[in-house]
């Protein structure tokens, strides 16, 4: 797995602080490329653009996982 860039975040919110590609989104979601690229173009999950590459907090895809499974 690719390394991920570390933001600043409070030390309780550790593991939700990372920003992930979107070959680690298709890992972590066990989804496949096109579902990540899909999740990203919607807005449902979001991302920044850093020259070309494209990247997504692990917060973002987190929150939409809570959404999809019913958990508040």
């Amino acid at each position: 797995m690719a390394h991920a860039t570390k933001c600043a975040a409070p030390e309780d919110n550790r593991g939700r602080d990372e920003w992930m590609t979107v070959i680690e989104i298709q890992e972590y979601m066990e989804a496949s490329r096109s579902k990540a690229y899909d999740l990203i173009w919607s807005g449902e999950i979001d991302s920044y653009r850093l020259g070309r590459k494209l990247l997504v907090s692990r917060a973002s895809v987190d929150a939409y996982i809570e959404s999809r499974s019913g958990r508040k």
